[in-house]
């Protein structure tokens, strides 16, 4: 029986993508470098501001500036709440799933600011933690993370689901024994390629979500 339910934040919860698209475009414009389309710029997210900013300043051919982090995500603290809502039905799952299981938030972005969309929106209740890349200084898919929740909630690998949207949400599962639910409506990932992956359970909309746990098929 599934005991721990562990989420996805960018592209599974939230719509984040905008917001992250434009804070991408003012760092390269300052570095007087030309925008990029926002669609170029979803592919790489997912794996934190690292890797999105390596892979940014990759296709110019150029390695990120020294602090291009910090200065990514200044402008992200500002530009974070433009445009960024919860996936429609999202919080009817959380709502429903809240009453019956542990539902947690492991996340690539940083905790911060995490936590303030969640909060913005009035959803931070709902989580029994919220886990980002800087939190313990592990990201996903490292198996430390799967053991952190373990220890702290006492629980199995079975008991445990994982609902995201991206390869390293599947590669995080699969390397962990864990079943994974891929959502399909963040828009950040190919979605046929991560079909090709075989994950435990496609949806197509939150409320597949709910219809997997009320016909027990996890």
């Amino acid at each position: 029986m599934i005991k721990v339910v562990i989420f996805d934040f960018d592209g599974t919860l939230f719509d984040t993508k905008y917001d992250l698209a434009r804070s991408v475009n003012i760092l390269l414009k300052e570095c007087s470098l030309n925008e990029l389309p926002v669609e170029d710029i979803y592919k790489n997210i997912g794996n934190g501001a690292d890797i999105l900013l390596l892979k940014t300043f990759n296709s110019y051919n150029l390695k990120p500036p020294e602090n291009s982090i910090e200065r990514f995500l200044n402008i992200y603290d500002k530009e974070k709440l433009k445009y960024t809502k919860p996936f429609d039905g999202i919080v009817d799952v959380l709502e429903k799933l809240y009453k019956e299981k542990i539902l947690y938030i492991i996340t690539n972005k940083d905790e911060k600011n995490s936590l303030e969309i969640l909060s913005y929106f009035s959803l931070e209740n709902y989580f029994k933690r919220v886990i980002g890349r800087d939190t313990f200084g592990i990201k996903k898919p490292d198996n430390r993370l799967i053991e952190i929740v373990k220890n702290f909630e006492n629980v199995n690998n079975d008991e445990i689901v994982i609902v995201g949207d991206s390869e390293v949400d599947l590669t995080f599962g699969k390397n962990n024994n864990i079943k994974v639910i891929l959502v399909t409506w963040g828009g950040m990932s190919d979605i046929e390629y991560l079909k090709t992956l075989k994950p435990d359970y496609i949806v197509n909309n939150p409320d597949e979500i709910i219809e997997l746990f009320s016909k027990n098929f996890i």
